[in-house]
């Protein structure tokens, strides 16, 4: 009996470790950053047109507010620093700004924003690699 008991036990505490070390869907600071990548790369793609149609402008828009949504979750979740909040916003700011001229079909807003957006994603990566990741 004592043996069945501790195997049961056993057995429990094996499940109830395994279940705590899956995140469920809670994405790492790699995992929102390549997420943001593959949106940024979508637009990169479009921003040497000279004229776009509606289909590229909903793209556009369609990109700068997953990376949004992205940026706010990492700012949320992995927030260490006054550094780090204020990259996140600025990352934040030109996406915003991006999906407000796409709402406007300025192609050549979105150029500039898009610019600013590359550099706000520099900065926080060139800190971040360098300072031995002090994002988690």
């Amino acid at each position: 009996m004592r043996l069945k008991k501790g195997i049961f036990a056993g057995t429990f505490t094996l499940f109830i470790a395994a279940m705590s070390s899956v995140s469920y869907g809670q994405a790492s600071q790699g995992d929102l950053c390549k997420k943001m990548w593959d949106n940024f790369q979508g637009m990169r793609a479009m921003t040497g047109l000279s004229t776009a149609d509606s289909s590229q402008f909903d793209k556009f828009s369609g990109c700068a507010k997953a990376i949004i949504a992205d940026t706010e979750t990492s700012k949320s979740k992995f927030a260490t620093d006054k550094n780090y909040n204020v990259l996140n916003d600025e990352v934040v700011y030109h996406a915003s700004e991006i999906d407000k001229a796409a709402s406007n079909k300025d192609l050549e807003e979105i150029q500039v924003q898009f610019r600013r957006l590359t550099i706000a994603c520099r900065n926080c990566h060139k800190i971040y690699r360098s300072e031995l990741k002090l994002v988690p």
